[in-house]
């Protein structure tokens, strides 16, 4: 199964015309709603493992302290923190409005883990997800992500306004205070997908009569620091010197070795093999909400 065009009707047209440069509403004919449903989500909340941070609620306010809806438990004999209770997150959502965020899902949800792992490979790019369920009415912050997204309405509507990109490469993933124009405003319906080039900013609130729940899939992309740390992985790799030289003569024929080895290496290196390396350990250092 091709997951990539289950979530993008034509990914050829999507990655010459839409790829980075602008955002876009997509209606493939068979979205892959099924990786996380509503009852999966009930499932995982009553099941008694889902922990923190794996989970988050936030409200307009900031974001909800675990031990409001974690409450500790005993497991022989010694406390246990961060099991998530799902009477209290219904709570949290009904009386503070809150919204319930799932983090890194592709991580221990194997529907979900499958999507991924088969847009990775096809993009060749490091590929996470995230779910959201929130009630009708607030709007997030206006804010930047570090990654393409496709947000994935798996039910209810959300209206979403995407702005324009970071100015240069110096941009950093946070609140956008004037984004100017929006470049698309539009509502996400359900088994619709939703386009987003890293970095443009953009908010969205669910509207309509029902609560909104989407799964947003993250492409990752390699920045300096990635690049960096592929380099030098890629420039020690191989080497071996003795751990502690026995005098000045030995010292100095494992200094020549090693710059001889990195000069070599180094010499070999390719932008594109850099790059390569550096993709699938995009991982993002943004802390979560």
């Amino acid at each position: 199964m091709d997951w990539l065009e289950r979530c993008v009707p034509d990914v050829e047209q999507l990655l010459g015309s839409y790829w980075r440069k602008r955002p876009v509403l997509l209606r493939p004919g068979n979205p892959p709603s099924e990786v996380l449903t509503r009852a999966d989500v009930d499932a995982l909340l009553d099941g008694g493992l889902l922990r923190v941070p794996y989970v988050g609620l936030y409200t307009a306010q900031g974001g909800i302290a675990d031990e409001r809806f974690c409450p500790a438990r005993v497991i022989t004999g010694q406390p246990a923190e961060g099991y998530v209770d799902g009477a209290a997150v219904r709570r949290l959502i009904r009386e503070e409005r809150a919204t319930l965020q799932f983090r890194y899902v592709d991580q221990w949800h194997p529907p979900v883990r499958e999507l991924t792992d088969g847009i990775a490979e096809r993009l060749g790019r490091l590929v996470e997800a995230f779910y959201f369920l929130s009630l009708p009415g607030r709007r997030g912050p206006v804010h930047r992500d570090d990654g393409d997204l496709l947000a994935i309405q798996l039910s209810g509507a959300k209206h979403w306004q995407v702005y324009a990109g970071p100015g240069d490469g110096d941009w950093a993933p946070v609140r956008a205070e004037d984004p100017g124009e929006p470049l698309l405003d539009t509502v996400l319906r359900a088994g619709e997908v939703l386009y987003v080039p890293r970095g443009f900013a953009h908010t969205a609130a669910a509207v309509g009569d029902e609560s909104s729940a989407h799964l947003t899939v993250v492409v990752r992309e390699a920045g300096a620091e990635h690049l960096r740390s592929a380099l030098l992985a890629q420039l020690v790799d191989g080497l071996s010197l003795p751990g502690r030289p026995l005098d000045d003569d030995a010292l100095l024929h494992s200094a020549t070795g090693l710059l001889d080895h990195l000069r070599a290496r180094l010499a070999a290196a390719t932008p594109e093999e850099v790059i390569g390396r550096a993709r699938p350990r995009a991982y993002s250092n943004r802390q979560t909400v």
